[in-house]
């Protein structure tokens, strides 16, 4: 789960650096370059969320030691289920976004500032509702290396 907080940080990371408008060529290639980051993190996101053990590893957040963050099943299930969807819901913004530079630039600066607002109030922040959640490690080192492709995630994950 920490590596799946990790990418979700890095989004919000790289996206607090997006231009306030898209309107010079200046503005609209750094707004692509952005969104091709934030694109990268949501692949490794979707390496480890549609990873087909993802659903074993979360299981093991019933019997965790760690005070505050076991989880009965149910709850497991809506965790999976809010991942899933969250995914969903960031492949839909990107290709909004994308759209939004080329035909719509105006429509830019309340856009992208509801992705990184989505992202915070479900997962991030201190008032996020997964936080607890988000700081114990589930995959090992060796599953790590099997399910995440992009080698710069990868040794951010093993540091």
């Amino acid at each position: 789960m920490k590596h799946i907080g990790w990418c979700l940080d890095q989004i919000q990371i790289v996206m607090a650096d997006i231009p306030k408008k898209v309107i010079s060529q200046k503005d609209k290639t750094k707004a692509q370059d952005i969104l091709n980051n934030v694109q990268e993190y949501a692949n490794t996101l979707a390496e480890l969320i549609l990873n087909p053990k993802f659903k074993v590893y979360l299981h093991q957040l019933e019997t965790a030691s760690i005070e505050g963050v076991r989880l009965q099943a149910r709850e497991i299930e809506e965790l999976f289920k809010d991942l899933e969807h969250m995914l969903y819901v960031l492949d839909l913004y990107l290709k909004n976004l994308k759209d939004i530079i080329i035909n719509h630039p105006e429509q830019w600066g309340k856009k992208a500032d509801q992705l990184v607002l989505m992202i915070d109030q479900k997962f991030g922040g201190e008032k996020g509702e997964l936080r607890r959640e988000f700081q114990v490690a589930i995959h090992t080192q060796n599953q790590l290396k099997q399910i995440v492709t992009s080698q710069d995630h990868l040794v951010e994950f093993l540091q």
